[in-house]
């Protein structure tokens, strides 16, 4: 773990990046210590990073187009700290819900003939799912009965997520129909190469600890009385941040709306963050920014033709660009650009009337497994019901006045192609991405594309964000290509990891937030980990 370094009195911290993770690292630690100057350096002129809500303005309407991340699901710490943020800020009531037992939390699958089969959720979709997905198959069942009796791998040796199951059970049949698609959603990645420590480390902790993961779950016992224990990040933030936080309550509050969003597009929480911070006098924002040189040693900054120096730099920028900047040896960038992105070509397609979801199969949308990579030349990693999730939100506080009055005719979509299919192949040209696109519509989701009208946005070359009033007839394609956008931790990475952070130890003025060496690719898992390095800065 990196050893960081306090802050003298009165001193100077600069943060490369403006998204979630770069504001939420600089919100703690300006609470904690008030007494620090901070710059922040965007290259862009937003803040946000990839967490992006674009708003295309009809003559009558705004159609919210996520670009990015656009849900926050589970209760984790992270998520207890995002509301509790926005509760301390006024922004309460812009949060959204989705009950458990809502219709857009039904989640899918695709199997290898492109239908879409429900996740279970009862014993009736449960038995539709084995059928559907063909996952009822001798080797399986064989192969569960004989976990319990498989010995555990010797050593503390890394392996693949594939790996791991398929020596558990004998077969990849699990992994092929379902873990594979789950790990679509998440990293965009590939079972074969994501590491088993990195991705599901609480699973190898069953082998570890128990010898199998089939007795573990059979005859572990839960203790639900048990009233929620907050982490030691979490005391502290109560403690020193947010003494009236009560995240306990917050923790029940949320236990049954496993999907949170907010109200006009996710974006607006960056905002909120970044509205509360701009208003401190010790802040400073530096948009369109060009950094030249990053000299962790001695943290000087060039930008543009200024050269700066600080106490302390935070980077939250991807790797790849900090690698480009950071002034430090050979062997060091190689270790960081050894570390793997995926990119992702990302759809948004909008109605307001024609159905895009098909018929009985309204949820929170489907995902793609392994299994059906034969018949996926699409490249397509899952699709998300996005209307049918905005129009089945509502407020988290319990107050009419804040409920949304807004059209429930419309129907939107968000396709995410290639991820770890493109790092196998080069991306496809955009051109030949929507013929792609099109024949995912048809073929997945059995529309009539020859009886529409389809209006096609490249949205990051198009800087008029209005257009013309859409009629019935009319469908909305906007895409964008995200280059690099999701860090993959691949077998060895925690050996990486550590390796990377130990390099810039108690003697560099330089650590890590974001996604690449933080605590997970999420939202919440970004703003848990910048709480957690601003409480060892906070020591001058």
């Amino acid at each position: 773990m990196t050893l960081i370094k306090g802050i003298p009195a009165n001193g100077k911290v600069a943060v490369l990046g403006s998204g979630i993770s770069g504001l939420t690292f600089t919100y703690f630690l300006s609470k904690l210590r008030p007494d620090i100057k901070f710059d922040i350096y965007e290259r862009t002129n937003e803040v946000g990073g990839w967490i992006k809500s674009q708003q295309l303005q009809t003559p009558t309407k705004s159609i919210l187009l996520e670009k990015g991340p656009r849900t926050l699901r589970g209760v984790s710490d992270g998520t207890l700290l995002i509301v509790d943020i926005l509760k301390q800020l006024q922004k309460e009531d812009s949060i959204r819900v989705l009950s458990k037992d809502s219709i857009a939390n039904k989640k899918y699958l695709s199997n290898s003939d492109h239908n879409i089969v429900q996740v279970p959720d009862s014993v009736t979709s449960g038995w539709k799912f084995l059928l559907g997905t063909n996952i009822i198959q001798p080797s399986l069942i064989w192969g569960f009965l004989k976990e319990p009796f498989i010995k555990n791998k010797t050593g503390n040796v890394d392996e693949s997520i594939e790996s791991f199951f398929k020596r558990r059970f004998g077969n990849s049949i699990l992994t092929d129909s379902v873990i594979s698609a789950i790990i679509h959603g998440i990293y965009a990645g590939d079972i074969n190469q994501l590491s088993i420590k990195s991705i599901f480390p609480s699973i190898k902790k069953l082998e570890d600890e128990h010898g199998s993961i089939i007795k573990s779950v059979l005859f572990s016992k839960k203790d639900k009385s048990k009233e929620k224990e907050l982490s030691p990040a979490l005391s502290q933030y109560e403690t020193l941040i947010s003494p009236n936080a009560n995240l306990v309550n917050i923790f029940k509050s949320l236990t049954n709306f496993p999907i949170i969003a907010m109200k006009d597009g996710l974006q607006n929480l960056p905002i909120t963050i970044y509205q509360n911070l701009f208003k401190d006098s010790n802040i400073t924002f530096h948009f369109n920014s060009n950094i030249t040189e990053v000299n962790p040693a001695n943290g000087v900054i060039v930008n543009g033709n200024q050269q700066n120096s600080y106490d302390h730099i935070r980077s939250t920028i991807p790797i790849k660009s900090l690698a480009k900047v950071l002034k430090t040896s050979s062997e060091v960038q190689q270790d960081l650009k050894s570390l793997e992105y995926v990119s992702i070509f990302l759809v948004n397609v909008f109605s307001t009337k024609s159905n895009l979801i098909p018929k009985g199969k309204h949820g929170f949308g489907f995902l793609v497994p392994k299994l059906s990579s034969n018949h996926n030349d699409a490249s397509l990693l899952g699709v998300i019901y996005d209307s049918d999730v905005e129009q089945n939100v509502k407020p988290l506080i319990d107050d009419v006045s804040t409920v949304d009055s807004s059209d429930k005719e419309y129907n939107k979509i968000t396709l995410m192609l290639g991820g770890h299919y493109y790092n196998k192949i080069s991306i496809p040209s955009s051109s030949l991405n929507i013929k792609i696109v099109k024949d995912i519509l048809e073929e997945y989701l059995g529309l009539d594309l020859q009886s529409k009208n389809l209006i096609i946005r490249d949205e990051s070359n198009i800087t008029d964000k209005t257009i013309n009033e859409l009629n019935e007839n009319d469908l909305l394609i906007s895409y964008n290509l995200h280059n690099d956008c999701i860090p993959q931790y691949n077998v060895g990475y925690d050996d990486l990891k550590q390796k990377v952070l130990s390099e810039f130890n108690d003697n560099t003025k330089l650590s890590f937030g974001g996604m690449a060496f933080g605590d997970g690719v999420g939202v919440p898992d970004c703003v848990l980990n910048g709480l957690k390095d601003a409480l060892k800065l906070k020591q001058m």
